[in-house]
């Protein structure tokens, strides 16, 4: 008589605790999102100049107005220099302050509210900004935004959905469990940086001025990483991943709508993925179709 054999699988702690969220889920819902106008609405300018006649003449220009000028004949960096253009945007105390003058003056972009509900479900999360800053500095502005935007509530909330997919935060205090998760589910993409530069091989000295390309080695990096984290422990169902992108520049949008038309769907048949643009201060909603 035949025996069935059921094989036995050892998984580690953090393994048990991904699976168990897989299972008890019905959807993994991840999301990446641009920071500037789309989160926040940050008071951070990029230093130009505007053509007068023959000559240039400084100007400050915010970060809503940059992206549907950036390519104009009228206006350039100042003094042709991404440094001094963008110096505002690698420097660390500049960033932090503007976070916290945003949202005190209750300066909300369109997909703050997406992204209040992805922490506080716990959702892998990415930060995929033209900024420069350290990857750390743009995690301190996030939990920024959990301490001055959540309600006891919701932070209540988030707590108890972190220890619920991450079983390493059953010892750890409510700040600890916050830190943990945003390290663990959180990647943070400065993509004009010189860490991104060195993490991705890329050159980055050009500053924000032409980000798309970096923003799509980014994306490409977050998908893959959840792919991989999902695919060491569920061999079968992938038809409810879920992976949401939102941008306040058009160019952006327009070139990660072509990415995963032509790369991502394939590469990654398995997710469904999802464009918002809210280059026009509301969230239009694009579900990139499979051919």
């Amino acid at each position: 008589m035949k025996k069935d054999f059921m094989k036995k699988y050892v998984l580690s702690e953090n393994q048990y605790s991904k699976l168990r969220n897989i299972l008890l889920e019905t959807s993994l819902r991840t999301y990446i999102f641009d920071w500037d106008d789309n989160i926040l609405y940050m008071p951070t300018t990029i230093k130009m100049d505007k053509k007068k006649g023959d000559s240039w003449v400084p100007v400050d220009v915010p970060t809503n107005e940059y992206a549907h000028i950036r390519t104009s004949p009228e206006y350039r960096l100042r003094d042709n220099s991404p440094g001094i253009a963008f110096s505002d945007f690698r420097d660390s105390k500049p960033f932090i302050e503007d976070v916290k003058k945003a949202i005190h003056n209750n300066k909300f972009a369109p997909s703050a509210d997406k992204f209040t509900e992805a922490l506080v479900n716990a959702n892998p999360f990415g930060i995929n900004t033209a900024r420069g800053h350290k990857p750390e500095i743009i995690k301190e502005g996030v939990k920024l935004f959990i301490d001055m935007v959540f309600t006891d509530e919701e932070k209540s909330e988030m707590i108890e959905n972190i220890r619920k997919i991450l079983n390493q935060t059953k010892n750890l205090n409510d700040t600890q469990t916050i830190d943990f998760y945003l390290d663990e589910m959180g990647e943070y993409y400065p993509v004009t940086s010189e860490e991104f530069g060195k993490r991705f091989g890329l050159d980055t000295s050009n500053g924000a001025s032409s980000p798309e390309h970096a923003k799509k080695v980014a994306i490409e990096h977050f998908v893959r990483k959840i792919f991989n984290n999902v695919k060491t422990l569920v061999s079968s169902d992938y038809s409810k991943l879920s992976v949401g992108f939102s941008d306040d520049d058009v160019r952006n949008v327009k070139a990660v709508e072509q990415f995963i038309e032509e790369e991502l769907n394939k590469m990654y048949p398995e997710f469904h993925f999802v464009v918002y643009d809210t280059s026009d201060g509301g969230k239009n909603k694009l579900v990139i179709e499979k051919e």
